[in-house]
């Protein structure tokens, strides 16, 4: 069996997701939400000075622009709209003929991103992937979606735990697959080293990026 693993901020699609998500939804269901912004972006700062990690900076965002809780079926419209437009407007030419490539060619497809799956999913599922790995959000008892995360955010070495467990659940051995992974991320070195082949995906990779994957034997190709 051969599994094409893909990342999806700035690799499948050409910008990241998440803070425009936070806007999809607040200009859809509480426009005053907006006024937060300016917050929102002083939250990013400091988590760019590392005065926090991503976990708290994310429900920070949730928190800010949907709430302490979302309905479930409000969610879930707003999640496949968002996605609609996502996947009109918003893919990388060469990810998608990727994906095509690695669909044809028999490989299980799977995306694996730190972006909430209540999205997640429904891109991956127009995108016609067999899974997805992402973060998720604690459902509370009457069936909302919380804005609190459950377990960790899917980055970095918690990425690739969570793809372990996908394959755990999905009774799938390591040793009896070939892996292959696109990202365009050095945070996600750790499922680069776990995979048979690793693809940086990089328009312009930086010096030091560059060299990374030189170091490290990761191909480095332009989706863009």
């Amino acid at each position: 069996m051969n599994i094409a693993i893909y990342d999806l901020d700035k690799t499948i699609t050409r910008l990241p997701t998440f803070t425009r998500f936070l806007l999809f939804y607040a200009r859809h269901k509480n426009p005053l939400r907006l006024l937060a912004l300016p917050i929102w972006v002083l939250a990013l700062i400091g988590y760019r000075l590392g005065f926090y990690p991503r976990k708290p900076l994310k429900q920070f965002g949730v928190l800010l622009f949907m709430g302490a809780k979302m309905p479930a079926n409000t969610l879930n419209q707003m999640a496949a709209k968002f996605a609609d437009d996502i996947v009109a407007n918003d893919l990388q030419y060469g990810a998608i003929t990727s994906v095509k490539s690695n669909r044809a060619a028999g490989h299980k497809l799977v995306l694996a991103t730190a972006a909430p799956g209540f999205y997640a999913e429904h891109i991956g599922k127009r995108l016609k992937f067999d899974a997805v790995v992402a973060t998720k959000h604690i459902i509370l008892p009457d069936g909302a979606v919380s804005y609190r995360i459950d377990g960790e955010n899917c980055y970095g070495a918690e990425k690739l735990k969570l793809v372990e467990a996908w394959f755990s659940d999905a009774q799938i051995e390591r040793g009896g697959v070939r892996i292959r992974f696109y990202s365009d991320h050095h945070s996600d070195a750790p499922l680069f080293d776990w995979v048979d082949e690793a693809v940086l995906i990089a328009a312009n990779p930086s010096t030091k990026l560059r060299a990374l994957a030189k170091a490290n034997d990761w191909q480095i190709v332009n989706f863009s």
